[in-house]
């Protein structure tokens, strides 16, 4: 018997192991995905900020009696939760370590705003709304035109309109807040003005001589009539 059929069919078998084990290996290395150094701050900056939107947004639920705020609390947890658990899986895909908590800025100015009156929360926090979704519509409108990774890239689009929304309405909130700051202080004003003329009214009438009884009759200086 011919040896030549034996080693031309090891030789077959060699070859596809060789193939099947450079495959696997290839496909061994193109599994974990690795952000690049500039993705790697995206995800981690985007999950501390938004980690700070959801505190904030439960701060406001807890310490504001103003419905208009509350409204919006709601919103921006709800939709910052949802972002979260996105970015937290693009995170874990690409081996990206998320930060805990917010950053020690958004701590520091969330415990600033515990310690207000009702009214100067409402205003700090709409403030806050306004200045905080400015940072991150900068910030996600850079990556999105940055980034060369696909679902980085689609996930920074799919975000801004939700991000925009929120920016309109704290600006919304803002506006509505001032009106009514103004109008109450207008109709405060007017209070203490009212108060004010009442207490240097003259008397009139009330210091007046007081008119004698009808049908009664003076006397003379010895009493007799």
């Amino acid at each position: 018997m011919s040896m030549r059929p034996l080693m031309r069919a090891a030789a077959g078998l060699l070859l596809s192991g060789l193939a099947f084990a450079a495959c696997a290996q290839s496909g061994h290395d193109r599994a974990p995905l690795v952000a690049n150094a500039a993705d790697s701050k995206f995800v981690a900056s985007a999950a501390s900020d938004g980690l700070a939107e959801v505190g904030m947004g439960q701060l406001a639920l807890e310490k504001s009696s103003e419905a208009r705020v509350k409204r919006l609390a709601r919103r921006i947890v709800d939709d910052h939760t949802r972002a979260n658990e996105r970015l937290r899986a693009l995170a874990q895909a690409r081996q990206v370590s998320l930060p805990a908590a917010p950053g020690e800025e958004a701590q520091e100015s969330a415990s600033t705003m515990k310690a207000l009156d009702a009214r100067k929360f409402d205003k700090a926090w709409a403030a806050a709304m306004v200045r905080d979704h400015q940072k991150a519509i900068a910030l996600f409108t850079t990556e999105a035109g940055r980034t060369e990774d696909p679902e980085v890239r689609a996930f920074a689009q799919a975000t801004l309109p939700t991000l925009k929304t929120h920016l309109e309405l704290a600006r919304q909130l803002q506006d509505q807040l001032d009106m009514s700051a103004s109008r109450d202080e207008a109709m405060s004003h007017h209070a203490t003005m009212d108060a004010s003329f009442d207490h240097t009214r003259p008397a009139g009438a009330a210091t007046a001589a007081t008119p004698a009884p009808a049908g009664s009759m003076s006397t003379g200086a010895n009493g007799s009539h």
